[in-house]
Parts: structure tokens; sequence; C-alpha cells
């Protein structure tokens, strides 16, 4: 069967069987209704980030405590009730003591100093949310 017979083949159906298509017109749509409806975004806790992550988009809340301001860019430490985590950005960074929601990606810098290992994971801020995200 040819490209040109299952084009010929659709077209036949849509044209003779309009209730049906219908049907499934709004079946889909529902679908699709229903699963932007569901479409949640969660958050982690700070405390649940972890080494395996590293390069994973997630979503934070919590308030800032802490504001380092650079030449191209800033940084920021957030606090929520189970750690601390320091947020790069490019963006305008958000005032001290601001609640606010970030979508980031999980980041590892390493720093080895006296054969220690005393990196540590940090966050680039990819967007500052508008709203609250729900907490998992």
């Amino acid at each position: 069967m040819t490209g040109k017979d299952i084009f010929e083949m659709l077209i036949f159906n849509l044209r003779l069987k309009p209730v049906k298509n219908k049907i499934w017109l709004i079946g889909l749509l529902a679908i699709l209704l229903g699963s932007l409806v569901s479409c949640k975004t969660s958050l982690i806790s700070i405390n649940q980030i972890s080494p395996k992550q590293v390069g994973k988009t997630v979503y934070l809340t919590g308030k800032v405590v802490h504001l380092a301001p650079f030449v191209d860019n800033a940084a920021y430490q957030i606090e929520d009730t189970t750690g601390k985590v320091w947020v790069v950005t490019t963006l305008s960074p958000p005032k001290l003591g601001q609640q606010i929601s970030i979508k980031g990606k999980i980041e590892y810098q390493s720093l080895a100093f006296a054969e220690q290992e005393l990196g540590d994971l940090y966050i680039v801020e990819l967007e500052q949310l508008e709203s609250q995200v729900e907490q998992k």
C-alpha cells in the first residue's frame, strides 16, 4: 500500500463517517486536555539534591538568604526547611528574603584541596517561576 493509497483511504473515511470522526476528535481533545490539567510541576526539597542528579533539571522553592553579585551574573542561596543551596543566574537576582520558585539544572564544582574533595552541588537557574509549584 503506497502513501497515496493511505491518503485516499483517510479522505474516504473522513467524508463517509463524520459522526465517527467527531467522536474520535472529541475523544482526542479530551485526552489532550486531561493531560494538560494533570500536568503538575512538582518540586524537590533541597536535601533531595544528590550527585546522581548532576545534569538533571529540577524545580525548587525557598527563601533567598544570601546574595552574591558578579560582573556578568549573580549567585544567591536559597533555603527551605531541609537545607540550603547556591543558585547561579544570568537573570536579575531575586531580593534578599524573597520566597522564590525556580527551574534549574543541578551541577557540581569539584575542588580538590590537600588531598580532599571539597566540591559542592549547586543549581544553574534556567527560569524563575511565577507561581509556587506543588511539593513532592
